[in-house]
C-alpha cells in the first residue's frame, strides 16, 4: 500500500530574509506611521508669532492657537469667527474680544468687526 505525503506549496513572502541573515529588528518602524483619529492644528504656526502671543498673558495663548486652528480649516490667514471658538476655549464674548484688540494691538492680527456679528480676523 502506497501512502501519499501532500506537500505545502511555497511561496517567497513566506521567508523573513532580514530574520534570516541575522539582521532581525523585532520593533521595525513602518515606513507610514497611521494617522491620528480627530481635529489637528495645521502648521506651519511662526514659533516667534506664538511666542509673543504667550507672553501677552492670560488666555491669549489659547486663543491665538484657535486662531491657527480656524486658518488651517479655512486654508487663509483671514478667517470668520463664530461662537464655537467661545465654546472651546471656554471664554466670554467680552474676554474673548480683550484678548482680540490685545493681539492687534501688539501687530499680531488685523481685526475686522462686524456689526452685530462675529469678527474677521487676519492673522499677520
Amino acid at each position: 500500500m502506497a501512502t501519499y505525503i501532500q506537500t505545502k506549496s511555497f511561496s517567497l513572502r513566506d521567508i523573513d530574509l532580514d530574520k534570516e541573515l541575522g539582521i532581525y529588528t523585532p520593533n521595525k518602524p513602518n515606513p507610514l506611521p497611521k494617522r491620528q483619529p480627530g481635529l489637528f492644528i495645521k502648521g506651519p504656526i511662526p514659533l516667534d508669532w506664538l511666542k509673543k502671543a504667550n507672553n501677552l498673558g492670560g488666555s491669549t495663548g489659547l486663543v491665538a492657537t484657535m486662531l491657527w486652528f480656524y486658518a488651517g480649516i479655512a486654508c487663509s490667514k483671514t478667517i470668520k469667527l463664530d461662537s464655537k471658538i467661545d465654546d472651546v476655549t471656554g471664554l466670554t464674548r467680552q474676554t474673548r474680544q480683550g484678548i482680540l484688540k490685545r493681539l492687534e494691538w501688539h501687530g499680531l492680527i488685523k481685526l475686522f468687526p462686524q456689526r452685530g456679528g462675529y469678527p474677521r480676523v487676519t492673522i499677520l
